[in-house]
């Protein structure tokens, strides 16, 4: 358990600069407001390489990698001796990028088993930068990567193109409020306790109906004001049709409005 409460930010993204970073850094603004110390680490210089899955399984006994990765031990190393964790990864193709999956993987293999994580805070923020789709697809592999170390994590972050600017206000919050989490690990009492956590989460448990109506509802709400009026009009009928029964017809109209949003945000 860390002793100085460090919060540190793992930006998994190749883009150094791009939004993923942006984004994670807010957070450590935040968490810095709270009177945590704070890093910043871009996993892009820290790439882990693809677990082997060796047998017999002696890395869970010997808690390091049979073969030799200094970007695992790196990280791994920050991650085990923080006092709290923001893990940011862009949205491909509605999944995370491979430099968060290969370290998720291997921190399973490796630490998973005897869980020296049970209790760290934990944020995870998830950045659909291009069509916004995946922004909670994006979510469940980090936060189940959290729930199998038996991290604590708080509210998870969905973020697009579209709501950037209300997403980079809400990063700096949920920083802040990790950061004041930071002294202190609450372990859970067992493994129904932390399902039950990660159960209250919001986003997690949307369908993907529900997801693609979260993402319709966010580039609505962005809009300039002279844009089309019937979007929210529009919306509530989606919604009517879901409540009568009519789930394919909702999704329609969900897509429908997500496409004319798009339009209208670029212009």
């Amino acid at each position: 358990m860390s002793a100085n409460g460090k919060v540190i930010g793992l930006v998994g993204s190749p883009n150094r600069e791009g939004r993923t970073n942006q984004l994670i850094t807010a957070a450590l603004g935040g968490a810095g407001r709270s009177g945590a110390p704070t890093e910043l680490i871009q996993i892009s210089d820290h790439v882990v390489t693809a677990c082997k899955d060796c047998l017999p399984w002696v890395c869970k006994d010997n808690l390091a990698c049979t073969y030799e990765d200094d970007a695992f031990e790196f990280l791994s190393q920050k991650i085990l001796n923080c006092g709290a964790l923001i893990l940011g990864a862009p949205v491909y193709w509605w999944d995370i990028s491979g430099l968060v999956k290969y370290l998720i993987l291997k921190m399973f293999r490796v630490y998973a088993f005897s869980a020296p994580l049970q209790g760290l805070p934990a944020l995870g923020i998830a950045i659909a930068g291009g069509t916004g789709n995946g922004l909670v697809s994006g979510l469940r592999p980090v936060y189940h990567f959290f729930q199998m170390m038996q991290m604590r994590a708080i509210e998870p972050l969905p973020a697009t193109r579209f709501n950037f600017e209300d997403a980079l206000k809400r990063a700096e919050k949920l920083g802040e409020e990790i950061g004041e989490k930071a002294q202190h690990r609450i372990p859970f009492k067992g493994l129904e306790d932390r399902l039950l956590w990660y159960d209250a989460l919001p986003y997690l448990g949307l369908s993907r109906a529900g997801e693609r109506r979260l993402l319709s509802d966010l580039i609505v709400k962005t809009l300039p004001p002279d844009a089309e009026p019937t979007f929210a009009f529009n919306l509530a009928l989606a919604d009517e049709m879901a409540a009568a029964g009519k789930p394919l017809d909702s999704l329609i109209e969900t897509t429908h409005i997500y496409e004319a949003g798009v339009k209208a945000f670029k212009r």
